[in-house]
């Protein structure tokens, strides 16, 4: 693998996909890859973030003040086919691809929702040119599995799914899959010094996130739910609450719901608040520390389960679910369903959590040897497809 590119990355606003990048290229970099180029909806923000890793980031798009981009929108409205208009605009992303040996889309969560109209018309540049696709550490919604999204998925050489609900549908489809961990598992952690109020063996994660509450209903009322069950950890336990965002995107910001949480317990020392803006590493780092964790973002359960930290989801995707299941055989009593969510079932969920902890990690530290195997099969299924 000569030279890779990674695409389909929204940016690494979102601590997620900031993980999955990173382990993603140490992945590809120690399996031979030479240069890895990434495809960034944030190229200033992501490229400001050190990606040792990476060596190029770009953007996707043309430039909105470019005369390429007036040209494509005057064609556009003088009837030029809305496909060449799509390609048009994501002729970056397409020129980067096509110099490449092999693409990896690193998008995971981009089929658990409506088909997308751009990744269609990239990956039909990208395969007109001859250069293999793979779909990387990708959940899909069995749900959403229509004619025309198995249509768009089959235009990769190979998906690599990370988690077993979502390989078992698509196999079920006729689609070429391999299955597994999500890359992240790998993410190297950093630890930062750790914040005022922090108590060493007696402090608890909490991560909320706006999508979370939006599923809930109505916002405000997902607010108060959380704020009561910070109520119920400080009366039932002697732990410190520490509340930390995962995502720092401008629709969708969990630091909007920290602001919230906290204000309900702004005299409280056993609320605290992580600082600054770790990245995933850090916040990796720090989740290795906590004594339990309750969270809302995957890969804020990622970080927790590979560090071996008791862990409760607040599961909103398929993939939460198939994490869940594939790790512990189940989902009972490690993940809770947003859409359903109370604050009953949240309150008693967190008891059986908080007495059992000890168990919790031996339970981890017997199941993760196996489950964190090596990347030697994925890496190796990824080059047999490589051009160069």
């Amino acid at each position: 693998m000569k030279k890779v590119l990674l695409y389909n990355h929204s940016g690494c606003g979102n601590r997620g996909c900031e993980a999955i990048v990173r382990s993603t290229a140490a992945l590809l970099r120690d399996g031979g890859a030479e240069r890895i180029w990434l495809s960034s909806g944030e190229p200033a923000y992501d490229a400001g973030l050190g990606l040792s890793d990476v060596d190029k980031v770009l953007s996707p798009v043309i430039s909105p003040y470019s005369v390429r981009r007036l040209v494509n929108s005057v064609g556009f409205r003088l009837g030029m086919p809305r496909e060449h208009e799509v390609a048009r605009r994501y002729a970056p992303v397409i020129a980067a691809g096509r110099r490449c040996g092999v693409c990896l889309s690193v998008g995971g969560d981009t089929y658990c929702y409506n088909p997308q109209e751009h990744m269609r018309v990239i990956n039909a540049r990208l395969k007109r040119a001859g250069v293999p696709l793979v779909l990387w550490g990708a959940s899909v919604d069995p749900e959403l599995l229509t004619p025309a999204m198995i249509e768009d998925l089959s235009a990769y050489d190979l998906i690599v799914a990370r988690e077993s609900v979502s390989a078992q549908a698509l196999r079920e489809k006729g689609l070429r899959v391999l299955l597994w961990r999500d890359p992240a598992f790998s993410l190297p952690q950093v630890q930062l010094p750790l914040p005022e109020g922090w108590r060493e063996g007696k402090t608890m994660g909490l991560n909320v996130s706006p999508l979370v509450l939006d599923r809930m209903g109505e916002r405000e009322e997902g607010i108060r739910l959380f704020a009561a069950f910070i109520r119920h950890v400080l009366r039932t336990t002697d732990l410190t609450v520490a509340l930390f965002s995962h995502v720092l995107w401008p629709h969708d910001d969990d630091r909007s719901v920290v602001r919230a949480l906290k204000a309900a317990y702004a005299e409280d020392p056993r609320v605290i608040c992580l600082p600054g803006e770790p990245g995933a590493r850090e916040i990796k780092g720090t989740i290795s520390r906590m004594r339990l964790l309750v969270t809302a973002r995957t890969h804020a359960s990622i970080a927790a389960y590979s560090t071996g930290v008791p862990t409760l989801v607040i599961g909103y995707s398929v993939k939460a679910r198939g994490i869940a299941r594939d790790l512990y055989g189940e989902e009972g009593g490690h993940l809770l369903e947003s859409r359903t969510l109370t604050l009953p079932a949240l309150e008693a969920a967190f008891d059986v959590l908080a007495e059992r902890g000890e168990a919790e990690r031996a339970l981890l530290a017997r199941r993760l040897p196996d489950y964190l195997k090596d990347a030697e099969g994925a890496l190796r299924a990824v080059a047999e497809l490589a051009k160069d």
